[in-house]
């Protein structure tokens, strides 16, 4: 798919997509068939490498991933642990590659440390009639060039030091308007 610039997209992005946005996404149905096609192409290439290293393996019991008797086992222990409470489906931070247009595994992300500066702000608290209040939230960010952009600030409902300011409406710093 990544060598025809298309990506798999959901069905609500696939909904919602414009004609142009449309021709780089492939449905649930289009993506099995690239799987397979890779399978058939590529399939073998892991399983001879290991044996050209050596591995001792019963080769006649190897099996694909989506082979459809497989997938409905894998389908039902994913099922029962989900009712035992064993595992969750949950958001999640991704790395995404603009340039694969797909997730990458973390185990495939190279990290560096880099400098970097802190950057601290003062979001002063708009008073009913929309007037900057006395009263601020500090934020801290490595990315000052953002802030024009800000539409919102959380705080966290559990810090006994901000939820009176849940609801209430913070000036973007800088900006004339402080919107």
């Amino acid at each position: 798919l990544q060598s025809e610039g298309k990506r798999r997209g959901t069905d609500v992005e696939i909904a919602n997509a414009s004609d142009e946005e449309k021709e780089k996404l492939v449905g649930r149905t289009e993506f099995l068939e690239k799987v397979w096609e890779y399978k058939e192409e590529q399939g073998g290439a892991i399983t001879s490498q290991l044996r050209s290293l050596g591995a001792s393996a019963d080769w006649t019991r190897e099996r694909f991933t989506m082979d459809p008797a497989l997938s409905v086992g894998v389908t039902e222990a994913f099922n029962r642990l989900h009712e035992k409470g064993l595992i969750y489906r949950g958001t999640y931070m991704v790395n995404w590659s603009p340039g694969l247009m797909t997730a990458v595994s973390d185990l495939e992300v190279e990290y560096t440390d880099e400098e970097g500066k802190l950057y601290f702000f003062k979001y002063l608290v708009a008073n009913d009639d929309g007037s900057p209040s006395e009263e601020f939230l500090p934020v801290a960010t490595t990315r000052p060039e953002t802030i024009f952009g800000d539409t919102a600030v959380c705080v966290n409902p559990n810090d006994e030091r901000y939820t009176h300011l849940i609801g209430k409406r913070a000036l973007v710093p800088m900006s004339d308007d402080g919107e």
